[in-house]
């Protein structure tokens, strides 16, 4: 299932009035990154997470669970997605779940639809419902599907020190 998103950018003209300047379509696809905006020059590529001071704008997209993926298959999909990412430095302890990561930014996140769980370091996982908000800073963490279709997140980062 292929989601679709409008960004309506709006701006002032010289005398001081709000106008519409741009209006964009975006696909959202089922275990694809999309960035809609980041407050940096992306010449390269968009980074999966901004530089210190620098915001960057995402949706993302968990596709349903698959139960017949094997705990080796998830190691798969984890060594995959880290260096696609080329954030390998940001693997931290992933006893709890193999994408348990941690990046150098404080985020706020949130289920837009579906059903998720934010996985911890400590605790039980946390069950999330459509419009709960993760705020995090530089924390150990991993997001999980709990299906039976695609949780869709929208997440805004900022980069710190």
């Amino acid at each position: 299932m292929v989601f679709e998103t409008r960004l309506f950018e709006v701006g002032m003209d010289a005398s001081r009035q709000s106008h519409l300047r741009s209006e964009q379509v975006f696909e959202l696809v089922p275990g694809q990154d999309r960035d809609i905006w980041q407050s940096f020059n992306a010449g390269s590529g968009v980074p999966f997470y901004p530089a210190p001071g620098s915001i960057l704008f995402r949706f993302f997209i968990l596709p349903p669970p698959d139960q017949a993926l094997t705990t080796d298959d998830w190691e798969g999909i984890a060594d995959q997605f880290f260096t696609r990412n080329g954030i390998e430095h940001c693997r931290a302890d992933t006893s709890r779940h193999p994408l348990m990561h941690a990046t150098p930014t404080e985020d706020c996140v949130m289920l837009l639809s579906g059903r998720a769980q934010l996985i911890l370091d400590k605790g039980e996982p946390i069950e999330l419902r459509p419009f709960d908000v993760v705020r995090q800073r530089k924390t150990n963490h991993s997001w999980v599907n709990l299906g039976p279709g695609s949780a869709v997140f929208i997440s805004l980062m900022h980069g710190v020190k």
